[in-house]
């Protein structure tokens, strides 16, 4: 008998949502926007993406604008089109440093403009990762000198990124999980306030990333020191890749905004505020056109100097032996 309540009463609960549920009508917006997004990049071949707003909904959210007549000139000489793919157009040739860009589109009886230049590469020398460890924390240090190019308005982004890939022991499952995943790491810039002041610099460790300007190093030699911080996990199964790439950009101050007014719109305090807008430099459009010139170094863990050769625990190796086979 009570077990016969209790199935009535569960019938009557799925009957009353049901009666409850309500269907959302979600309507695409009627009108929807330009978008501009390219950063053409010193030894780079310049490609640009332009397309419309899309619906978040939306799975089909590549096509290209009909009928857009996209046309690039660098140092006022028209550059051809030379393939499409989609939203992407890609130009001919490949960009040199001083580089000066303008972009003119027709697209439906709209006019859409931005111009912009391409930096000078970052003159970095001395590069040099090493491994250190602590009775708290273990450090990788990425050191290295910047000759910041004199009387030259000078914009700076630095960010970290790291991949790891191998197979971690899942101690709740007792398997291995595969794993391949690209992250920001965490770093440190210690003793350096000409490069990290709240007077020059947007700096966020945990995000991975230091951006600066060259007011107080005009013309000058600064070393860099990135720590990066290193916390080990005890249940990855050996051999086991970290692969750390060290981005240092030199921006123009248009790229430079339009970095800053983006992460802002994603850091955890926007949750609790009103979206404002992200920094766009282009006519008719919204997006960015800044130009950029990168210097990338990249290295895996096990090859940095000082890096010690560990063992996961005996337990974690018996169990990963015996998925294995072995």
């Amino acid at each position: 008998m009570k077990k016969n309540r209790i199935i009535l009463m569960t019938l009557c609960m799925a009957l009353l949502f049901a009666a409850c549920e309500k269907t959302l009508d979600i309507e695409e917006p009627a009108d929807r926007e330009l978008v501009l997004n390219a950063v053409p990049a010193a030894g780079r071949q310049p490609f640009v993406h332009f397309a419309y707003t899309r619906f978040f909904l939306d799975d089909n959210n590549d096509q290209p604008v009909p009928g857009a007549q996209l046309t690039l000139y660098v140092n006022d000489t028209v550059r051809p089109l030379v393939s499409m793919e989609k939203s992407l157009y890609y130009f001919a040739d490949t960009l040199r440093p001083d580089d000066r860009l303008r972009l003119d589109i027709e697209a439906g009886g709209r006019s859409v403009h931005a111009e912009t230049y391409v930096p000078l590469y970052p003159a970095v020398s001395g590069f040099s990762p090493l491994y250190l460890a602590s009775e708290t924390f273990n450090f990788l240090a990425a050191n290295f000198y910047l000759d910041d190019h004199a009387g030259r308005d000078e914009y700076y982004n630095i960010t970290v990124t790291v991949r790891d890939s191998g197979a971690r022991f899942n101690e709740w499952l007792g398997r291995l999980d595969t794993v391949d995943t690209v992250h920001s790491a965490m770093f440190t810039v210690p003793n350096s306030p000409d490069i990290t002041s709240s007077e020059v610099a947007s700096y966020s460790p945990l995000g991975g990333r230091l951006m600066f300007l060259d007011r107080r190093i005009d013309g000058q030699q600064v070393q860099v020191p990135l720590w990066i911080i290193f916390l080990k996990d005890t249940t990855e199964v050996q051999p086991f890749r970290h692969q750390y790439i060290v981005d240092i950009e030199s921006v123009t101050p248009a790229r430079f905004r339009y970095i800053l007014s983006a992460s802002s719109q994603n850091s955890m305090t926007s949750f609790f505020a009103e979206q404002g807008r992200v920094f766009t430099n282009v006519d008719g459009a919204l997006g960015i056109f800044a130009g950029s010139a990168k210097r990338r170094y990249q290295f895996d863990l096990a090859s940095v100097p000082g890096f010690p050769a560990t063992a996961p625990p005996p337990e974690v190796e018996q169990v990963a032996k015996s998925l294995l086979g072995q």
